[in-house]
């Protein structure tokens, strides 16, 4: 579940970076907002990332932190689409927001049940 987790946010960091970014050209503000987004999600591929080691090490404390970091960067790429005035959050990565929000929300639930 992590691994798919990876894979979602790594996807939507590319996505991010490569559909949107040309047809910011003109816009700065938009550019730096899908720059900003894209690193987001990349931080939360790396903290799923993180959390394999943890569970490989037994760490499930550490795991469970990656993971609800990894569940909060997408919420900061909403949060920065909500303060630059003028620009819409995409629907499509709010669909991606929401299945990542998932995922972790899943992988938590197994962290849980591992730590009782």
């Amino acid at each position: 579940m992590v691994g798919f987790g990876m894979k979602s946010a790594t996807a939507t960091a590319t996505y991010i970076a490569g559909n949107h970014t040309a047809a910011a050209a003109n816009d700065t503000v938009l550019r730096k907002v899908l720059k900003d987004c894209s690193d987001k999600y990349a931080l939360a591929a790396d903290s799923l990332r993180l959390t394999v080691q943890d569970l490989d090490d037994e760490a499930y404390d550490y795991a469970y932190m990656h993971v609800l970091a990894a569940q909060d960067y997408p919420n900061v790429c909403r949060n920065i689409f909500r303060r630059a005035k003028g620009l819409v959050y995409p629907t499509e990565i709010r669909r991606r927001e929401v299945s990542l929000r998932r995922i972790c929300g899943v992988v938590s639930g197994i962290l849980d049940r591992l730590a009782e």
